[in-house]
Protein backbone atom coordinates (compact mmCIF):
# COMPACT_ATOMS: atom_id res chain seq x y z
CA UNK A 1 0.00 0.00 0.00
CA UNK A 2 1.32 3.23 -0.78
CA UNK A 3 1.04 5.57 2.45
CA UNK A 4 0.84 9.11 0.78
CA UNK A 5 -2.98 8.00 -0.31
CA UNK A 6 -3.60 8.22 3.41
CA UNK A 7 -5.05 11.70 3.76
CA UNK A 8 -4.37 11.45 7.46
CA UNK A 9 -0.22 12.02 6.12
CA UNK A 10 1.68 15.50 6.25
CA UNK A 11 0.01 16.67 2.83
CA UNK A 12 4.23 17.29 2.15
CA UNK A 13 4.53 13.68 0.79
CA UNK A 14 2.19 14.24 -1.62
CA UNK A 15 4.03 14.42 -5.38
CA UNK A 16 3.71 18.49 -6.34
CA UNK A 17 4.85 17.09 -9.37
CA UNK A 18 6.80 14.62 -11.63
CA UNK A 19 10.03 15.49 -13.51
CA UNK A 20 8.66 12.58 -16.29
CA UNK A 21 5.76 15.16 -17.05
CA UNK A 22 5.49 16.47 -20.52
CA UNK A 23 7.19 13.92 -21.82
CA UNK A 24 4.65 11.65 -24.23
CA UNK A 25 4.16 8.14 -23.34
CA UNK A 26 4.67 5.36 -25.83
CA UNK A 27 7.48 4.39 -28.53
CA UNK A 28 10.07 5.98 -29.95
CA UNK A 29 8.43 9.96 -28.95
CA UNK A 30 8.81 8.46 -25.53
CA UNK A 31 12.46 6.85 -25.86
CA UNK A 32 13.32 10.08 -27.06
CA UNK A 33 12.08 12.39 -24.70
CA UNK A 34 13.43 10.52 -22.32
CA UNK A 35 17.00 10.65 -24.11
CA UNK A 36 16.68 14.32 -24.80
CA UNK A 37 16.22 15.40 -21.32
CA UNK A 38 19.63 13.37 -20.42
CA UNK A 39 21.05 14.71 -23.39
CA UNK A 40 20.38 18.48 -22.27
CA UNK A 41 19.67 18.47 -18.30
CA UNK A 42 22.29 15.43 -17.29
CA UNK A 43 18.82 13.06 -15.84
CA UNK A 44 15.33 11.86 -16.79
CA UNK A 45 13.07 9.95 -14.71
CA UNK A 46 10.76 7.09 -16.18
CA UNK A 47 7.06 6.61 -13.92
CA UNK A 48 5.93 2.81 -14.26
CA UNK A 49 8.99 0.81 -14.24
CA UNK A 50 7.75 -1.80 -11.38
CA UNK A 51 4.22 -1.12 -11.18
CA UNK A 52 2.25 0.23 -8.65
CA UNK A 53 0.52 -2.71 -7.08
CA UNK A 54 3.57 -4.95 -7.32
CA UNK A 55 5.97 -2.51 -5.68
CA UNK A 56 5.25 -3.48 -1.81
CA UNK A 57 6.04 -6.97 -2.92
CA UNK A 58 9.51 -5.85 -4.64
CA UNK A 59 10.56 -3.27 -1.23
CA UNK A 60 9.88 -6.20 0.93
CA UNK A 61 12.19 -8.74 -1.27
CA UNK A 62 14.79 -5.88 -0.92
CA UNK A 63 14.64 -5.41 3.05
CA UNK A 64 14.49 -9.16 3.02
CA UNK A 65 17.77 -9.47 0.55
CA UNK A 66 19.81 -6.89 2.90
CA UNK A 67 18.90 -8.87 6.08
CA UNK A 68 20.77 -12.07 4.17
CA UNK A 69 23.73 -9.91 2.81
CA UNK A 70 24.56 -8.49 5.73
CA UNK A 71 24.95 -12.20 6.86
CA UNK A 72 26.71 -12.95 4.27
CA UNK A 73 29.34 -10.41 4.54
CA UNK A 74 30.12 -11.64 7.96
CA UNK A 75 31.22 -14.83 6.71
CA UNK A 76 32.45 -13.69 3.60
CA UNK A 77 34.81 -11.64 5.25
CA UNK A 78 35.81 -14.47 7.94
CA UNK A 79 36.69 -16.56 4.58
CA UNK A 80 38.91 -13.75 3.68
CA UNK A 81 40.55 -14.06 6.85
CA UNK A 82 41.15 -18.02 6.93
CA UNK A 83 42.20 -17.71 3.07
CA UNK A 84 45.26 -15.28 4.23
CA UNK A 85 46.18 -17.34 6.70
CA UNK A 86 46.84 -20.42 4.83
CA UNK A 87 48.97 -18.50 2.14
CA UNK A 88 50.85 -17.53 5.09
CA UNK A 89 51.65 -20.55 5.90
CA UNK A 90 51.98 -21.53 2.53
CA UNK A 91 54.59 -18.58 1.93
CA UNK A 92 56.52 -19.91 5.24
CA UNK A 93 55.51 -17.58 7.51
CA UNK A 94 53.72 -17.28 10.85
CA UNK A 95 49.91 -17.15 10.86
CA UNK A 96 49.64 -14.15 12.86
CA UNK A 97 45.95 -13.31 13.82
CA UNK A 98 44.82 -11.52 10.94
CA UNK A 99 41.85 -8.81 12.14
CA UNK A 100 41.99 -6.46 9.15
CA UNK A 101 40.18 -7.14 5.48
CA UNK A 102 43.03 -8.54 3.16
CA UNK A 103 42.74 -8.67 -0.40
CA UNK A 104 39.67 -11.08 -1.57
CA UNK A 105 39.83 -13.67 -3.69
CA UNK A 106 37.97 -14.18 -6.74
CA UNK A 107 34.85 -16.28 -6.87
CA UNK A 108 33.39 -18.56 -5.17
CA UNK A 109 35.65 -16.93 -2.12
CA UNK A 110 34.35 -13.38 -3.06
CA UNK A 111 31.38 -11.48 -2.56
CA UNK A 112 27.94 -11.86 -3.18
CA UNK A 113 26.73 -9.78 -5.47
CA UNK A 114 23.56 -7.80 -4.16
CA UNK A 115 21.74 -9.40 -6.88
CA UNK A 116 22.56 -12.08 -6.17
CA UNK A 117 20.00 -12.02 -3.02
CA UNK A 118 17.38 -10.11 -4.86
CA UNK A 119 16.30 -12.28 -7.49
CA UNK A 120 12.25 -10.58 -7.48
CA UNK A 121 13.99 -7.26 -7.75
CA UNK A 122 16.31 -7.85 -10.58
CA UNK A 123 13.85 -8.78 -13.59
CA UNK A 124 12.89 -5.06 -13.38
CA UNK A 125 16.67 -3.90 -14.22
CA UNK A 126 15.77 -4.89 -18.05
CA UNK A 127 12.36 -3.24 -18.38
CA UNK A 128 12.43 -2.23 -21.90
CA UNK A 129 12.27 1.90 -21.82
CA UNK A 130 15.36 1.60 -19.26
CA UNK A 131 17.61 -1.00 -21.51
CA UNK A 132 16.74 1.40 -24.50
CA UNK A 133 17.80 4.48 -22.91
CA UNK A 134 21.00 2.68 -21.94
CA UNK A 135 22.46 1.41 -24.91
CA UNK A 136 20.56 4.91 -26.88
CA UNK A 137 23.03 6.72 -24.65
CA UNK A 138 26.05 4.66 -24.13
CA UNK A 139 26.07 1.77 -26.34
CA UNK A 140 24.29 -1.46 -27.79
CA UNK A 141 26.34 -3.66 -25.18
CA UNK A 142 25.46 -2.33 -21.95
CA UNK A 143 25.96 -4.06 -18.39
CA UNK A 144 25.38 -3.53 -14.88
CA UNK A 145 28.90 -2.31 -12.59
CA UNK A 146 27.46 -1.47 -9.66
CA UNK A 147 23.91 -3.47 -7.36
CA UNK A 148 23.78 -1.42 -4.15
CA UNK A 149 20.57 -2.35 -2.13
CA UNK A 150 21.20 -0.62 1.11
CA UNK A 151 19.88 2.89 -0.19
CA UNK A 152 17.03 3.80 2.17
CA UNK A 153 16.97 7.20 2.74
CA UNK A 154 16.09 7.41 6.33
CA UNK A 155 14.02 10.11 8.66
CA UNK A 156 16.53 12.97 10.21
CA UNK A 157 16.29 11.69 14.43
CA UNK A 158 16.53 15.44 15.59
CA UNK A 159 14.81 18.60 14.35
CA UNK A 160 16.31 19.71 11.30
CA UNK A 161 17.69 23.23 12.05
CA UNK A 162 17.88 26.10 9.36
CA UNK A 163 21.54 25.30 8.51
CA UNK A 164 21.25 21.51 7.72
CA UNK A 165 18.70 22.57 5.04
CA UNK A 166 21.16 24.56 3.27
CA UNK A 167 23.57 22.51 3.48
CA UNK A 168 23.96 19.66 0.37
CA UNK A 169 27.03 17.21 -0.23
CA UNK A 170 27.54 18.17 -4.19
CA UNK A 171 29.43 15.60 -6.16
CA UNK A 172 29.60 13.60 -9.33
CA UNK A 173 29.40 9.64 -9.39
CA UNK A 174 32.17 7.19 -10.54
CA UNK A 175 33.86 7.58 -12.92
CA UNK A 176 33.80 11.10 -12.66
CA UNK A 177 33.88 11.48 -8.62
CA UNK A 178 36.95 13.07 -8.37
CA UNK A 179 37.96 11.69 -4.68
CA UNK A 180 37.05 8.17 -5.70
CA UNK A 181 37.69 5.46 -3.50
CA UNK A 182 42.01 6.05 -3.69
CA UNK A 183 43.78 3.43 -1.63
CA UNK A 184 44.41 3.19 1.90
CA UNK A 185 46.79 2.03 4.40
CA UNK A 186 44.94 -1.49 5.67
CA UNK A 187 42.89 -1.26 1.51
CA UNK A 188 45.43 -0.80 -0.90
CA UNK A 189 43.59 -2.36 -3.86
CA UNK A 190 41.05 0.42 -3.32
CA UNK A 191 42.37 2.07 -6.65
CA UNK A 192 39.62 2.92 -9.08
CA UNK A 193 40.51 6.57 -9.27
CA UNK A 194 38.25 8.42 -11.49
CA UNK A 195 38.40 10.13 -15.13
CA UNK A 196 39.98 13.60 -14.96
CA UNK A 197 39.00 17.02 -15.76
CA UNK A 198 37.97 18.57 -17.91
CA UNK A 199 35.29 15.58 -18.29
CA UNK A 200 35.29 14.36 -21.75
CA UNK A 201 31.83 15.23 -23.74
CA UNK A 202 30.20 11.67 -23.58
CA UNK A 203 28.33 9.42 -20.95
CA UNK A 204 30.20 7.21 -19.71
CA UNK A 205 27.55 6.06 -16.87
CA UNK A 206 24.78 6.07 -15.83
CA UNK A 207 23.45 5.75 -12.13
CA UNK A 208 20.29 4.84 -11.75
CA UNK A 209 18.16 5.33 -8.34
CA UNK A 210 14.99 2.48 -7.88
CA UNK A 211 12.33 4.32 -5.61
CA UNK A 212 10.86 1.49 -3.88
CA UNK A 213 8.26 3.36 -1.60
CA UNK A 214 6.39 2.99 0.56
CA UNK A 215 5.96 6.75 -0.04
CA UNK A 216 6.10 8.80 -3.16
CA UNK A 217 9.57 10.79 -3.33
CA UNK A 218 9.32 14.38 -2.50
CA UNK A 219 11.68 17.37 -1.70
CA UNK A 220 10.09 17.01 1.66
CA UNK A 221 10.89 13.16 1.72
CA UNK A 222 14.50 14.11 0.56
CA UNK A 223 14.04 13.68 -3.09
CA UNK A 224 17.48 14.15 -4.53
CA UNK A 225 19.05 17.37 -5.19
CA UNK A 226 20.54 17.68 -8.92
CA UNK A 227 21.57 20.99 -10.87
CA UNK A 228 20.08 20.81 -14.50
CA UNK A 229 23.10 20.81 -17.22
CA UNK A 230 25.95 20.90 -14.64
CA UNK A 231 27.17 17.64 -16.71
CA UNK A 232 28.21 19.93 -18.95
CA UNK A 233 30.31 22.52 -17.43
CA UNK A 234 34.16 21.71 -17.14
CA UNK A 235 33.91 22.47 -13.17
CA UNK A 236 33.17 20.22 -10.51
CA UNK A 237 32.14 20.77 -7.22
CA UNK A 238 35.13 18.60 -5.96
CA UNK A 239 37.67 20.21 -8.81
CA UNK A 240 40.35 21.48 -6.58
CA UNK A 241 40.36 24.84 -8.26
CA UNK A 242 37.43 25.28 -9.38
CA UNK A 243 35.80 27.72 -6.26
CA UNK A 244 33.02 25.88 -5.45
CA UNK A 245 31.82 24.86 -1.95
CA UNK A 246 30.85 21.84 -2.32
CA UNK A 247 28.07 21.98 1.13
CA UNK A 248 26.30 25.18 -0.21
CA UNK A 249 23.30 25.29 -2.51
CA UNK A 250 23.97 26.36 -6.08
CA UNK A 251 21.58 28.69 -8.29
CA UNK A 252 19.45 26.38 -10.33
CA UNK A 253 19.45 23.54 -8.10
CA UNK A 254 15.98 21.46 -7.41
CA UNK A 255 14.90 18.36 -6.15
CA UNK A 256 13.63 15.07 -7.41
CA UNK A 257 10.01 14.52 -7.23
CA UNK A 258 8.12 11.07 -8.67
CA UNK A 259 5.69 8.71 -7.55
CA UNK A 260 7.50 5.46 -6.15
CA UNK A 261 7.92 2.78 -8.59
CA UNK A 262 9.79 5.34 -10.50
CA UNK A 263 13.60 5.06 -11.87
CA UNK A 264 15.82 8.01 -12.02
CA UNK A 265 18.29 8.24 -14.05
CA UNK A 266 21.08 10.73 -14.55
CA UNK A 267 24.59 10.76 -16.32
CA UNK A 268 27.41 9.98 -13.95
CA UNK A 269 28.78 13.25 -14.37
CA UNK A 270 25.83 15.45 -13.13
CA UNK A 271 26.09 17.58 -9.81
CA UNK A 272 23.89 15.77 -7.13
CA UNK A 273 23.49 15.26 -3.18
CA UNK A 274 21.59 13.77 -1.06
CA UNK A 275 18.95 15.48 0.91
CA UNK A 276 17.19 15.67 4.23
CA UNK A 277 14.15 12.85 4.89
CA UNK A 278 11.95 15.23 6.71
CA UNK A 279 9.11 12.83 7.01
CA UNK A 280 8.30 9.78 9.91
CA UNK A 281 8.63 7.51 7.42
CA UNK A 282 11.80 5.82 5.82
CA UNK A 283 11.88 5.63 2.11
CA UNK A 284 13.04 2.48 0.63
CA UNK A 285 15.56 2.61 -2.76
CA UNK A 286 17.94 1.10 -4.50
CA UNK A 287 21.19 2.36 -6.80
CA UNK A 288 22.38 0.28 -9.82
CA UNK A 289 25.23 1.61 -12.38
CA UNK A 290 24.26 0.88 -16.19
CA UNK A 291 27.97 1.07 -17.75
CA UNK A 292 29.00 0.48 -21.52
CA UNK A 293 31.04 -3.19 -22.20
CA UNK A 294 34.34 -1.30 -22.56
CA UNK A 295 34.14 0.41 -19.14
CA UNK A 296 35.54 -2.00 -16.31
CA UNK A 297 33.46 -1.67 -13.32
CA UNK A 298 35.92 -4.25 -11.84
CA UNK A 299 38.07 -1.56 -9.34
CA UNK A 300 34.65 -0.07 -8.41
CA UNK A 301 33.07 -3.44 -7.76
CA UNK A 302 30.75 -3.63 -5.12
CA UNK A 303 32.73 -1.44 -2.66
CA UNK A 304 29.55 0.87 -1.37
CA UNK A 305 27.25 -2.03 -0.30
CA UNK A 306 29.46 -3.09 3.04
CA UNK A 307 32.16 -5.17 1.04
CA UNK A 308 35.56 -4.59 0.42
CA UNK A 309 35.49 -6.87 -2.83
CA UNK A 310 37.18 -5.44 -6.18
CA UNK A 311 34.81 -7.47 -7.89
CA UNK A 312 31.68 -9.33 -7.11
CA UNK A 313 30.09 -12.96 -8.25
CA UNK A 314 26.84 -14.04 -8.93
CA UNK A 315 26.57 -17.91 -8.25
CA UNK A 316 25.60 -19.91 -11.40
CA UNK A 317 22.35 -21.25 -10.33
CA UNK A 318 21.54 -17.25 -9.29
CA UNK A 319 22.68 -16.45 -12.26
CA UNK A 320 20.45 -19.00 -15.04
CA UNK A 321 17.37 -18.28 -13.25
CA UNK A 322 17.86 -14.76 -14.28
CA UNK A 323 15.93 -14.04 -17.93
CA UNK A 324 17.94 -13.37 -20.80
CA UNK A 325 17.82 -10.06 -21.15
CA UNK A 326 18.68 -9.85 -16.96
CA UNK A 327 21.48 -12.08 -17.80
CA UNK A 328 23.20 -9.89 -20.26
CA UNK A 329 23.51 -7.29 -17.71
CA UNK A 330 25.24 -9.46 -14.98
CA UNK A 331 27.29 -12.12 -17.57
CA UNK A 332 30.60 -10.04 -16.57
CA UNK A 333 30.14 -11.40 -13.09
CA UNK A 334 28.47 -14.43 -13.40
CA UNK A 335 30.64 -18.17 -11.80
CA UNK A 336 32.18 -20.31 -14.72
CA UNK A 337 30.40 -17.69 -17.45
CA UNK A 338 32.46 -15.89 -19.98
CA UNK A 339 31.35 -12.54 -21.23
CA UNK A 340 31.57 -11.97 -25.06
CA UNK A 341 30.63 -9.52 -27.53
CA UNK A 342 26.53 -9.14 -27.25
CA UNK A 343 24.98 -9.77 -30.62
CA UNK A 344 24.06 -6.37 -31.33
CA UNK A 345 27.42 -5.03 -31.24
CA UNK A 346 28.81 -7.83 -33.71
CA UNK A 347 25.97 -6.25 -35.56
CA UNK A 348 27.30 -2.96 -35.33
CA UNK A 349 30.65 -3.70 -36.36
CA UNK A 350 29.50 -5.63 -39.10
CA UNK A 351 27.47 -2.50 -40.64
CA UNK A 352 30.94 -0.49 -40.09
CA UNK A 353 31.71 -3.05 -42.97
CA UNK A 354 28.66 -1.88 -45.19
CA UNK A 355 26.61 -5.08 -44.74
CA UNK A 356 23.73 -2.76 -44.18
CA UNK A 357 24.55 -0.66 -47.04
CA UNK A 358 23.88 -2.37 -50.37
CA UNK A 359 24.71 0.61 -52.16
CA UNK A 360 28.14 0.97 -51.14
CA UNK A 361 29.17 -2.78 -51.64
CA UNK A 362 29.66 -2.97 -55.08
CA UNK A 363 32.40 -5.53 -54.99
CA UNK A 364 33.80 -4.65 -58.59
CA UNK A 365 33.85 -0.19 -57.55
CA UNK A 366 34.85 1.39 -54.90
CA UNK A 367 32.50 4.36 -54.16
CA UNK A 368 33.28 7.96 -53.96
CA UNK A 369 34.04 9.96 -50.89
CA UNK A 370 33.78 13.57 -52.25
CA UNK A 371 30.92 14.27 -50.69
CA UNK A 372 32.88 13.74 -46.89
CA UNK A 373 34.15 16.61 -45.07
CA UNK A 374 35.33 15.96 -42.30
CA UNK A 375 34.44 18.01 -39.21
CA UNK A 376 31.51 19.52 -41.44
CA UNK A 377 29.04 16.80 -39.25
CA UNK A 378 27.73 17.87 -35.66
CA UNK A 379 26.47 14.63 -33.60
CA UNK A 380 23.38 15.97 -33.72
CA UNK A 381 23.31 15.69 -37.47
CA UNK A 382 24.60 12.14 -36.72
CA UNK A 383 21.49 10.80 -34.44
CA UNK A 384 19.27 12.13 -36.99
CA UNK A 385 20.50 10.46 -39.77
CA UNK A 386 20.47 7.47 -37.93
CA UNK A 387 17.81 4.82 -37.28
CA UNK A 388 16.22 5.05 -34.15
CA UNK A 389 17.11 7.34 -31.46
Amino acid sequence: MKLSNNSSLDPRLHVPYSIATGIPKGGDTEIGGYLNSLRTQGFCAIEGVIPREEVEEVRESVLLGRRLLKQDRLIEKQKRVELEKERLVRDGKSAIEITEPVRPPVAPNAELCDISRNEIFAKYLAESRVLRVAKAIMDPHVRILQTEVNKSSRPTEKPVTEEQKIRRVWHSDWPHDLSAYGPTENEPWNHCGAVGQPFPDVCMALSTIWFLGPDDVTPYNGGTWVVPGSHKDPRNPRGPDDGIDDRAPIPGEFQVSVPSGSVFIQDTRIWHSNALNQSAHERTAVVVRYGPWWLSGNEFGNLHSGGKTIKTYVPKDVFERFSPDVQLLYRHLAEGVEDVLQPENQRKAMRARFLDQPHLRNPDKIANNDHVIVGAMTAEEWRRNQKKP
